[in-house]
């Protein structure tokens, strides 16, 4: 394939189906060129290749594929083995059902344990994030398998996340928010990167040149391609022009018409247009030459998840009450035991291979206990009766395992939690079932932090996170000791959502502001003195270890450190060593210590390890803002090696000097709050708006309504209620229907389907809306939307009844298509 001379023979109308793709996964093939088509496909956690029906929101079947535990879990397992053989056995999925780039992974950071998709992000600290990703991208791409990271950059909330704007600093966006994906493409080069759907500082990432082109290309080298998220589009015009490549789902006439124009009339170069196209082009030579087909080893991989979700389940609490005896009675009550969540909600939903619950588990090992429901998982409130037999059944118990979290109701992409409680209904029953005195040990599932107001009155706690098709066994394995717990936190666990930092004004509207700079996560509460729940690295083994004999060696630009760790418990096990920086001489505002290398240890009883930890000098920088580079300061630098952000065994102190001495880019009365952040960190807007540089916009009016309006501030008009009425309709029709079929797994996942869609659509805009579509909703009737929810009938039925002449795809066997 030669690709420039393939670009020198395109006509326009081919060159602008290119920079588009086809039904829903695909890049357009250029049949006259023998230009192929070449398949995309999610997702972060297994493969979700669809056969029958299109879109991208995981609402129509799947070919089954392997279901690995999700970000959040494998992420707790702190072993990059792990991330690089679940992307070598996706891969091998994708291989077999003919994807040639994996849409995955996500490395948000986690900013506020509300998101709706942190299931589908690593951590909140970003050199754990970027760690773990470069591993498992190299296992994607070491099969010949693209990988797209994403979501490019700041994407951080799912509420307003189709027209909201990440107002950040630019320190703590590229400290914080871009490090990650920085380190991924110089280390594992992915093969595309995904534009997020948000803005950044008041511009579309898919439309930022100084996002795509002048960072990600020009500072950092990338290479690849650069696709826009489903939908994620505004002005097809600017986004080639910033640097965006390849526009998703595609089959949007109206935005190919749009490039033709600007080509003709000379507005857009074509050289711009020329430089997407070869990147295109690069991938579909690549992809060309996959063997596709080719079998995979079903039981291999779910053996694998297993493995990987026994590795990354995390210990919470333990009072010396697990493992149990399996052929110890025991009262099993919760919904979850039964009807496990083991993947969340949304575009990475998978249809599972095959699916091991706990109760599955438990009858496989012939374990000797008893089962009430005590919950309906699809409700908020109890069930009187399920809880009052559940409540019974404890009187004569000695031990109860109580399987509860969070469920695809109450958390899922496209919508944010409204709070960090679990469900009512769970609350209530631990509450009637720890009044009995009896010894309670909970099995939590979910995606994110819960608060735990029963934490003093249960006796143990063990996370499983969200972890797979199999992850029953593995939760069974854990229980019974068949396995030991050894994950660790990779975000902390607040007391309280009110302890988060300005937490009350997360994503309420369409600016999200980043007040809190920096401090996010541990490097908050750590700076802050303010107690958590569990912190940052935490997690509990069913044995005990002990650190000693700390080496700190200089090797150049590297820094070498060495610990000794000894298992001096009763069982094998393992323990995650984790290496925390701090420098307290800065003249600017910092954490007071940041994870800069892990190193996890497997150890039979009683055997001593080394553990082996490297790091970079140039890790140590911080941005300076005002000379737009990294810098690293001369002082006295503290090594604390520990098993938590909170809990350090061995420390030791290593200087550097030598360095350029630069004045500070701050001014300390400006920004007091940031040099002395405490528990209220009261950050006033003129402090924020100084860290910014500019000041903040007022938010956009509700009305008139527009394109890139929220679907449900159409609410604010009489006409553009029922629009919004009729929308969400379609929803409200599939949970009608979904009520009607008979008790079991297909009408739970429809219903939750419905529910999922009714989230997704208040979110959208009319804009999103026609460009995710796929050409089944065309921009001109978008357009008619939003003149009808002003009011303006007319011209609505004008642009809704509009006969407009569309550009064909090269691949249409006629000149002319009713709709593409």
């Amino acid at each position: 394939m030669d690709i420039n001379q393939l670009v020198e023979e395109m006509t326009l109308e081919e060159k602008a189906a290119l920079l588009s793709g086809t039904e829903f996964w695909k890049t357009n093939p250029i049949p006259r060129l023998a230009i192929p088509s070449i398949f995309l496909s999610d997702g972060p956690h297994g493969l979700r290749k669809q056969s029958e029906g299109a879109d991208h929101l995981g609402l129509y079947d799947s070919e089954p594929a392997t279901s690995f535990p999700t970000a959040v879990t494998v992420a707790s397992s702190w072993n990059t083995d792990n991330l690089r053989k679940m992307g070598e056995a996706i891969a091998e999925e994708c291989l077999h059902y003919g994807a040639s780039v994996l849409l995955g992974p996500g490395i948000n950071i986690k900013r506020n344990p509300l998101c709706g998709r942190n299931f589908e992000y690593y951590s909140e600290d970003p050199f754990l994030t970027g760690e773990l990703a470069v591993h498992f991208i190299n296992g994607v791409q070491s099969k010949g398998i693209g990988t797209s990271v994403k979501h490019f950059a700041a994407n951080n909330s799912e509420n307003y996340r189709f027209m909201g704007d990440s107002i950040v600093d630019e320190r703590a966006f590229r400290e914080i928010y871009l490090r990650a994906f920085e380190r991924v493409v110089k280390e594992a080069k992915p093969a595309t990167i995904m534009s997020a759907y948000n803005k950044i500082n008041g511009t579309y990432c898919s439309e930022s040149k100084y996002l795509l082109n002048d960072i990600l290309r020009e500072q950092w080298g990338f290479e690849g391609v650069v696709v826009s998220d489903w939908g994620g589009v505004a002005d097809r015009v600017a986004a080639v022009e910033a640097g965006l490549d390849l526009e998703m789902p595609g089959d949007t006439w109206e935005f190919r018409k749009m490039v033709i124009k600007s080509l003709e009339n000379g507005s857009l170069a074509e050289e711009t247009v020329d430089k997407a196209l070869r990147n295109i082009l690069h991938l579909v030579k690549k992809s060309s030459e996959l063997s596709f087909g080719t079998p995979f080893n079903k039981k291999q991989h779910a053996n694998l998840a297993c493995e990987i979700a026994k590795d990354s389940a995390v210990l919470l609490k333990n009072e010396d009450v697990l493992p149990l005896n399996k052929q110890e009675s025991v009262l099993v009550v919760g919904d979850l035991f039964e009807k496990m969540r083991y993947q969340g909600a949304g575009s990475s939903l998978i249809n599972p291979s095959s699916l091991i619950t706990p109760k599955k588990a438990f009858d496989e090992m012939q374990v000797n206990y008893s089962f009430e429901n005590g919950y309906r998982e699809s409700e908020e409130s109890s069930d009187q009766e399920l809880m009052a037999r559940a409540v019974e059944a404890a009187g004569s118990a000695d031990t109860i395992l109580f399987f509860g979290g969070l469920t695809d109701y109450a958390e899922s992409e496209g919508t944010d939690r409204a709070t960090m409680k679990l469900p009512t209904n769970q609350l209530e029953l631990l509450s009637k079932l720890s009044a009995t005195g009896k010894k309670i040990i909970v099995i939590l599932f979910g995606g994110s932090p819960v608060e735990l107001p029963f934490y003093d009155d249960v006796h143990a706690i063990l996370n499983m996170y969200l972890p797979g098709q199999h992850g029953g066994e593995a939760a069974a394995a854990l229980i019974f000791g068949d396995a030991t717990p050894s994950g660790k936190l990779a975000e902390t666990w607040p007391m309280e959502y009110q302890d988060v930092p300005f937490g009350g004004d997360y994503s309420k509207n369409e600016h999200e502001l980043y007040q809190e700079s920096i401090f996010v996560g541990y490097r908050y509460y750590d700076q802050a003195e303010k107690e958590v729940r569990f912190p940052f690295g935490f997690g509990k083994s069913y044995t005990t270890f002990s650190y000693s004999n700390l080496v700190v060696e200089e090797m150049g630009s590297k820094i070498k450190v060495t610990c000794d760790i000894t298992n001096t418990g009763n069982v094998d096990g393992a323990e995650v060593v984790q290496l925390y920086v701090k420098n307290n001489q800065s003249d600017i505002f910092k954490a007071k210590k940041e994870l800069r290398a892990f190193d996890k240890v497997y150890l039979k009883v009683g055997e001593t390890k080394k553990a082996t930890m490297t790091f970079s000098r140039t890790d140590l920088s911080y941005y300076n803002i005002d000379l737009k580079e990294w810098v690293l300061e001369n002082g006295l630098y503290v090594i604390e090696v520990g098993e938590s952000s909170d809990i350090i065994h061995l420390r030791d102190n290593f200087l550097i000097d030598g360095e350029k001495e630069v004045d500070s880019p701050y001014n300390l009365e400006n920004l007091r709050a940031y040099y002395h952040v405490d528990r209220n960190f009261d950050v006033t807007p003129v402090q924020f708006e100084g860290l910014l540089g500019y000041k903040v916009p007022p938010l956009p009016a509700k009305t008139p309504i527009g394109l890139e309006t929220r679907l449900s501030h159409y609410n604010e008009t009489f006409l553009g209620r029922r629009l919004y009425t009729s929308i969400l309709g379609v929803a409200n029709r599939q949970y009608k229907q979904a009520l009607k079929l008979p008790d079991g797994i297909e009408k739970e996942a429809k219903k939750k389907n419905a529910v999922f869609l009714m989230n997704i659509l208040q979110s959208n805009s009319a804009r999103t809306l026609a460009a995710a579509s796929a050409g089944r909703v065309p921009l001109h009737i978008a357009k008619g939307f939003v003149a009808l929810a002003n009011g303006q009938v007319m011209d609505a039925l004008k642009m809704m009844l509009k006969k407009e002449k569309t550009i064909p795809l090269p691949k249409a066997s006629s000149t002319t298509q009713k709709s593409d």
